[in-house]
């Protein structure tokens, strides 16, 4: 099972926020830099930036099959 941590690297003019998504898991580790605009809440932003983190996953996913001629 993978872990899953949210690091909010720094606050951008115009209310910008920048998260680094760390994915930790017995594969390996990867750290996804995502931008959002601040939603008024940290639980609001952190459930935007997993959104977001998840369509990537899903496009990922996608791709890699196709990559390797694997059915969906």
């Amino acid at each position: 099972m993978a872990t899953v941590e949210l690091i909010t690297v720094e606050e951008r003019p115009g209310g910008q926020l920048l998260f680094n998504v760390r994915v930790t898991s017995p594969a390996g580790k990867i750290e996804l830099p995502i931008a959002i605009e601040g939603q008024g809440s940290v639980a609001s932003n952190e459930t935007t930036v997993l959104q977001l983190a998840l369509g990537f996953a899903k496009d990922l996913e996608a791709s890699v099959r196709l990559r390797l001629g694997v059915e969906q």
